[in-house]
């Protein structure tokens, strides 16, 4: 599919066998747009009658009615130099002429479109926040944790569900979420009515994914470092078994396994340490996989070297996800695809932005010396990999961000 929107080289690489004309008599945008041309435009059009018949730079300014006997005439690319290019686009469309092959916009001005396409975007954005509703816990919060859709465009807040709630997960036309108060699991249909609650006997669950091949629910505890296996049609507990040997003979956590994501055969799993001397300043963070066909085989550490990680997910093929502490977002390995101000949870796409989530950050001091910006404010980011672009969405009313899900029809 042709797009409007062409580097100045590829503009350049039209006009070897065409002639160029501007659209748009602009002070601003036709001296830039000269400097990068390789070609003097033979006119500038501008539907201003009173332009027409006058020169500007030395170019003649006619009317649109000449732009059209020179599309009959001749062989032309046009290089649209206002900013009110929808409307020239619609007009020359509507006269023959395709986006990309015989017209472009100035290259100069793409970020206007970035920036119009990010205003008016409409997104629904599931939003779990993991906020104590007891106010006189540490991690409470004016508004109380809960499931929250956040409607990109009117950019309202509504809470679907009211509970402290940590990762989520979609399977098929389920939802289940994680509550690590209240020790259970809530099944939620698409328009978030409550179907069933699955309570466990393990206190603070965290991470939850469904594996559609083998239709399990798969749950983390990062208290006891333990991967609980479910079958998803009855939730029947299939198997517990341990991160690693660490946590025989201690009494908590010494990983600290925190997020979970599923594809085919393999477990992805986040933690704070892989040595398990997180309690010891140790923060050696990472991604491990665990084999579905064999659990019996120990972790197999895919990712070392991060701070506090979360959110592992497979999006196009990859392995993505997020060193919390220093707000990164990698796309595989060893591409930081952004830096953010915050500490970074919570990780969804759309097919088009990336959706980076953030929780106030209550480490600081860990921070001091190695941020020049600490951003304190719970939300999340729409994020254009390609520009670096962002836009955030504040939950004022909130503390922590855990988890972030579009949901997939």
């Amino acid at each position: 599919m042709s797009s409007k929107w062409l580097s100045w080289e590829e503009v350049n690489t039209m006009l070897r066998n065409k002639e160029l004309v501007f659209y748009g008599r602009s002070d601003d945008w036709i001296p830039k747009a000269l400097k990068k041309m390789l070609k003097r435009p033979e006119v500038i059009i501008d539907s201003n009658p009173d332009f027409s018949g006058t020169l500007y730079e030395d170019i003649p300014v006619e009317s649109k009615e000449y732009l059209l006997e020179q599309i009959r005439q001749k062989n032309i690319f046009v290089v649209i130099t206002t900013a009110n290019y929808h409307g020239v686009e619609a007009f020359l469309a509507d006269n023959g002429m395709v986006a990309g092959v015989d017209f472009a916009c100035c290259p100069e001005y793409r970020s206007f479109s970035l920036r119009e396409e990010i205003i008016n975007y409409k997104q629904e954005v599931i939003v779990c926040s993991s906020d104590y509703n007891d106010q006189s816990k540490a991690r409470s919060s004016v508004t109380g944790g809960g499931v929250f859709k956040y409607y990109i465009g009117p950019n309202e807040l509504e809470r679907m569900a009211e509970g402290s709630f940590r990762q989520i997960t979609q399977a098929k036309d389920l939802f289940y979420a994680v509550d690590h108060v209240d020790r259970r699991v809530c099944v939620f249909d698409r328009d978030f009515k409550l179907l069933e609650t699955f309570y466990s006997e393990s206190p603070k669950n965290c991470g939850i994914t469904y594996n559609e091949k083998r239709n399990l629910i798969i749950i983390s505890n990062p208290e006891y470092d333990t991967i609980s296996i479910y079958d998803a049609s009855n939730f029947e507990k299939i198997e517990c078994i341990p991160y690693s040997t660490r946590m025989e003979g201690n009494l908590t956590s010494q990983h600290h396994i925190n997020d979970i994501c599923s594809t085919d055969d393999h477990l992805y799993i986040s933690y704070f340490s892989h040595s398990g001397n997180w309690k010891k300043g140790a923060y050696d963070g990472g991604i491990s996989e665990i084999g579905l066909e064999n659990l019996t085989a120990p972790p197999v550490q895919v990712v070392s070297n991060l701070w506090q990680p979360h959110s592992p997910e497979i999006i196009n093929g990859e392995l993505c996800y997020l060193d919390s502490m220093r707000g990164r977002l990698h796309l595989t390995t060893h591409i930081i695809a952004g830096e953010f101000p915050g500490f970074t949870r919570g990780l969804a796409y759309d097919g088009r932005f990336y959706y980076i989530g953030q929780t106030e950050n209550m480490y600081i001091s860990r921070l001091i010396g190695e941020r020049k910006n600490i951003m304190l404010n719970a939300g999340f980011y729409l994020f254009d990999v390609t520009t670096k672009a962002s836009r955030f969405f504040p939950m004022f009313g909130n503390m922590n961000v855990h988890d972030l899900l579009i949901e997939i029809d």
